[in-house]
């Protein structure tokens, strides 16, 4: 799958069922041999994403929560973690400018990454009335050089740290 192009409903639609189905299998294969309280942590795990998800509607950001949504199925090399703490919308924030910013970042360590290492993406938000705050934290390993921040009009980016194991920036509204 191209990760450079957004998904279609139909591959979306398609994906999330795979997902599904394969959610399913493994509640069903864990019962199969007994492992119950397995079975259940799954269960808790998928509540947990979704109950997440749910909470990122509350963003006002589409284009934003479309691509939290499908960034797990175009980047499928980094298991991605979302936490969001959405209050309320916040309608200072430029939605294009965050897809923007998200999606070249990953795409500027993609291709680059170990393909024998874990890469993980924890992406946390805070979302109130007057304030945004979108955490990036990527860790894994890759042989990226340094990205070059590029300047947004309506957003603040500080970056924490970046390594080639490591990478913490933060978009916001302040």
């Amino acid at each position: 799958m191209d990760s450079k192009k957004a998904l279609t409903v139909v591959e979306s639609i398609r994906l999330a069922n795979h997902d599904f189905l394969n959610h399913f299998q493994l509640i069903q294969l864990h019962l199969e041999l007994g492992n119950v309280d397995e079975a259940k942590n799954i269960m808790k795990d998928i509540s947990t994403k979704y109950k997440t998800y749910s909470s990122l509607n509350k963003l006002s950001l589409p284009k934003t929560v479309e691509w939290l949504y499908t960034c797990g199925w175009r980047f499928p090399a980094i298991q991605l973690s979302i936490n969001c703490k959405a209050t309320d919308s916040n309608y200072t924030q430029n939605d294009d400018e965050i897809v923007q910013y998200l999606e070249e970042t990953l795409k500027h360590v993609y291709n680059d990454l170990d393909p024998f290492s874990e890469q993980n993406l924890l992406i946390t938000i805070e979302s109130a009335q007057n304030q945004f705050k979108l955490q990036f934290h990527l860790k894994g390993k890759w042989s990226s050089k340094s990205f070059q921040t590029v300047l947004m009009e309506n957003i603040k980016v500080q970056t924490y740290e970046e390594t080639q194991q490591s990478w913490k920036y933060e978009l916001s509204s302040d």
